[in-house]
């Protein structure tokens, strides 16, 4: 496999592939292709990303790559979950904080759900979920130049003291990844290319 044709217009996201990627010594280039793709209402990221990712092969009719994101907040029974590109959209980052007034349990983690499409049209599924983090009570000013998502700004892993995303150095990002990636979609995808190459 000389290149993945990866549907997102999201640069965060092809950042982060390419990094998984360069990881694993891989020599496959990363092709950004954004779609018009329609998002289904469904309850996981799971059951978006294969929904997605069948419809960008009928589109492209070639191997493709689809990702959907959900994020879940503790307090609130898991609510936005993949609902949350639409609430970006709508009452943004403030409105979450506003929800989260008065709340003492702030915990909060991102999940992710990575869709492959081969040649023969199989689906190739990789879930992943991030370390439980905690929603900060400001919003941070910074703008991290590889965000995918204003989430960034109001989102602390954990072991980090209440640094945000948005504060974080490459240093960082070094440390964060080896708890990260145990659970990452993105690693495990990696890993399954790593595997099929060395078959």
């Amino acid at each position: 496999m000389k290149e993945i044709v990866f549907a997102t217009s999201n640069n965060g996201k092809i950042a982060s592939l390419k990094g998984h990627i360069a990881a694993h010594g891989l020599d496959i280039s990363i092709v950004q292709q954004p779609l018009d793709l329609i998002e289904p209402q469904a309850n996981t990221a799971a059951e978006v990303a294969a929904v997605k990712a069948r419809q960008a092969y009928e589109i492209l009719k070639k191997p493709v790559l689809v990702d959907d994101s959900s994020f879940h907040i503790v307090s609130l029974g898991g609510f936005p979950g993949p609902y949350i590109k639409y609430m970006l959209e709508t009452v943004k980052i403030e409105g979450i904080l506003e929800l989260m007034e008065g709340k003492i349990d702030r915990r909060a983690y991102f999940a992710s759900s990575l869709v492959f499409v081969d040649d023969a049209g199989e689906i190739h599924a990789f879930d992943g979920q991030d370390p439980v983090g905690e929603i900060v009570t400001e919003i941070d000013a910074v703008d991290h130049e590889r965000a995918w998502s204003d989430l960034w700004k109001i989102f602390s892993p954990p072991g980090f003291d209440g640094k945000t995303y948005s504060q974080f150095t490459d240093d960082d990002f070094a440390v964060h990844r080896v708890e990260k990636d145990t659970g990452s979609a993105y690693e495990a995808f990696a890993k399954w290319l790593e595997e099929g190459m060395a078959a």
